[in-house]
């Protein structure tokens, strides 16, 4: 049980081919809500996520977010300016997406596959100094072997295989290091800089890549005394350029003639291997729930009042604008009157179902009177609902029967 109750909201950034909890984190994000954090899983790159709404955003899987690697940046970002946490943090988020880390870790006395850089027009001539060798290829910004090669220097078919790379992208050149396949390849999962369970992936028979999707298989291992102390230098070495905050970590690598040869650090959207890992998926929520009470309490949105008369109390055009259905009140707007007016925008009527919308102007009579709706939004709802609105109509702040003082859409022309 937690020491203290979290009444935090936390969003679940995830991809929109895979937009609910993976069945490896279930246990963890079961855990995380016995301990009171309300999760809410959000696609990463909809329009239409309000992400000033949660108190962090814990980055999971984004699997597609290397082919829109520079929208992923943009939201990242748009997180920053608003104020939201993302775990891990975002400057992590951002080192980590290119794969030239690898290199600055080298730098740092990280031993790790040697590893050569080569724009898409360079890599004939980097091959060519590695002549019949086995070798690696992939883009700097990439996942689950995307546009990966493997093959053998001066092979006509690898080296045609090449050729069709796209050229926009920079690429890691390594030799093919036969102990993937032979030995395994580690990945050790850390939590909150705690270690936490490791697994050995193997790949299927004639392939090496270790990924479930192409065959690969996981089984539960511990890892050797020197592995576990290679891998934490190699967080240590991620903490002294200046990245010392980690909520989550998977360091794959691969042990050749006694030495562990770090092949990536995964900090954004890493499978946790938790399956039979009951004691991992509490770790892992019990530090989550730890950072979220430790976040400054954000300020509360207040919300606003609407009053609406006409299409946005249906619930098609609410579900349209707003993505759920909103909570409302029977009242009144004294001193105005209604009439209809024909709507020209397209997409306005295919979301309303009418050609025809009501429209409301002032008098100033006490006798004329208009009923409606009166609805709590947020001020992000607020903008989708002006956005909704067409030129004929401009927003003015009402006082209603009821005393709610709230905003109403008027006829455009000055009443």
């Amino acid at each position: 049980m937690p020491d203290r109750p979290s009444s935090r909201r936390l969003a679940v950034a995830t991809s929109a081919d895979y937009p609910g909890i993976q069945p490896d984190d279930a246990a963890w994000a079961a855990a995380l809500e016995r301990r009171g954090v309300t999760l809410v899983v959000c696609v990463w790159n909809d329009p239409a996520v309000d992400w000033s709404a949660f108190d962090a955003v814990l980055i999971r899987t984004i699997w597609d977010y290397f082919k829109q690697h520079a929208d992923f940046l943009a939201w990242l970002d748009r997180l920053d300016a608003q104020g939201t946490p993302t775990i891990n943090d975002s400057a992590l988020l951002r080192w980590n997406s290119d794969k030239r880390y690898l290199l600055e870790l080298a730098r740092h006395g990280v031993a790790i596959i040697p590893t050569r850089l080569a724009g898409a027009r360079e890599l004939p001539d980097v091959l060519a100094t590695m002549p019949a060798q086995q070798v690696v290829i992939k883009p700097t910004i990439s996942g689950g072997a995307w546009h990966t090669l493997r093959g053998t220097v001066g092979e006509p078919a690898f080296m045609q295989a090449v050729t069709q790379l796209p050229p926009q992208f920079d690429y890691l050149v390594q030799p093919f290091v036969a102990e993937i396949v032979s030995e395994g390849e580690w990945s050790l999962l850390y939590f909150g800089g705690e270690f936490s369970h490791a697994v050995l992936k193997r790949p299927a028979s004639g392939d090496y890549r270790v990924q479930s999707e192409y065959g690969g298989s996981t089984e539960p291992m511990r890892p050797g005394a020197a592995t576990l102390a290679s891998a934490a230098q190699a967080l240590a070495v991620v903490a002294a350029i200046g990245h010392r905050d980690h909520g989550y970590v998977r360091v794959d690598g691969v042990v050749r003639a006694g030495r562990f040869l770090v092949m990536e650090l995964e900090m954004i959207e890493p499978s946790l291997f938790l399956d039979g890992q009951p004691q991992a998926a509490e770790l892992f929520a019990r530090q989550l729930a730890q950072r979220l009470d430790q976040l400054p309490a954000r300020p509360a949105d207040p919300g606003q009042y609407l009053f609406s008369y006409g299409t946005l109390q249906t619930p098609a055009v609410q579900l349209a604008t707003f993505g759920r259905l909103l909570a409302g009140q029977s009242d009144r707007l004294p001193g105005y009157r209604c009439e209809l007016i024909r709507i020209d925008d397209p997409q306005v009527v295919a979301t309303s179902g009418a050609s025809h919308h009501p429209i409301v102007h002032r008098t100033g009579r006490p006798q004329d009177e208009v009923a409606g709706t009166v609805l709590r939004i947020s001020a992000d709802e607020l903008s989708r609902a002006d956005a909704y609105e067409v030129d004929d109509y401009r927003r003015v702040a009402v006082t209603l029967a009821s005393g709610i003082q709230a905003w109403v859409y008027i006829g455009a022309a000055a009443d």
